[in-house]
């Protein structure tokens, strides 16, 4: 009997060996501050978010520090099946539209299948939608479009601290001068560390590389909690990035930490079965 169930015992564990486990909850949400993390919604699951952006709290109590002056978005994921999802959305900021796809190309596990990281690739289309400056001039509709490429390199260090590195191409069809460049790229980091089953601290930071001689722009730090509630997360953070979109918060920042040039903000996220 007792060699019996040593050798059960013995099936079971080479059973659970050739098991793989894939990492979960890496981060609470598809983003980390206004960065793109490595989830998804998932199979059949639309996710709804609506964004907001206040002014700056340098503006004093005239304006009650910035909450005179909100910008928001509003966006739709839906995840086609577990690795891959399509969204929507638009922006108040610049009248922006965009488009996007994300899919998982590897998931951390452990197992039969070791993989110390995932990646998650993003691509989006954005659009935006104010009249023309000069409506005189050679207006063509592709000076409309921007674009950006990311890959997401994330990591779950523990069940408290998750790492995200996020390298970025983002493409202006229509740049502001001549020695402004269509192509610029941004090395983005980011990090959350879990304090209890439903509060985390998150962080990020965005460096631009090629950026001009005259260039205005400030490089992307955002701080920020987020709360997950039944059903709902809630993201509240501090940013200098006054876009909710990437080509405006990864390359066009203008508000300065030092300054007080920053703005409160908040995410609200909710997930449909459908």
């Amino acid at each position: 009997m007792a060699i019996s169930a040593q050798g059960l015992l013995d099936e079971l564990n080479e059973d659970t060996s050739e098991s793989t486990i894939y990492t979960t909850a890496t981060f609470k949400d598809t983003r980390v501050v206004n960065l793109q993390s490595n989830e998804t919604a998932g199979e059949g699951i639309l996710h709804f978010v609506i964004a907001h952006r206040f002014g700056r709290l340098n503006e004093g109590a005239y304006t009650l520090w910035g909450l005179d002056n909100a910008m928001m978005r509003m966006g739709f994921d839906y995840g086609i099946n577990e690795r891959l999802a399509i969204g929507v959305g638009r922006s108040t900021h610049e009248k922006t539209l965009d488009a996007n796809i994300k899919a998982k190309i590897l998931r951390q596990s452990t197992g039969a299948v070791e993989m110390p990281i995932s990646l998650t690739w993003y691509s989006s289309l954005m659009c935006n939608g104010l009249k023309w400056a000069n409506p005189d001039a050679d207006n063509l509709f592709i000076h409309r479009l921007s674009y950006v490429h990311q890959a997401i390199i994330t990591k779950k260090i523990n069940k408290e601290l998750s790492l995200a590195f996020v390298p970025s191409l983002v493409h202006r069809n229509l740049v502001d001068s001549e020695d402004s460049p269509h192509d610029q790229f941004v090395l983005g980091i980011g990090g959350r560390y879990k304090l209890n089953t439903r509060i985390s601290i998150n962080s990020e930071y965005n460096y631009r590389i090629n950026t001009s001689e005259n260039d205005q722009f400030t490089n992307g730090l955002s701080l920020g909690v987020d709360i997950e509630t039944g059903g709902h997360v809630f993201q509240l953070h501090l940013t200098n990035s006054k876009g909710m979109y990437e080509r405006s918060f990864l390359t066009e920042n203008t508000g300065t930490w030092l300054d007080g040039d920053i703005f409160f903000g908040f995410n609200m996220s909710r997930v449909f079965k459908l």
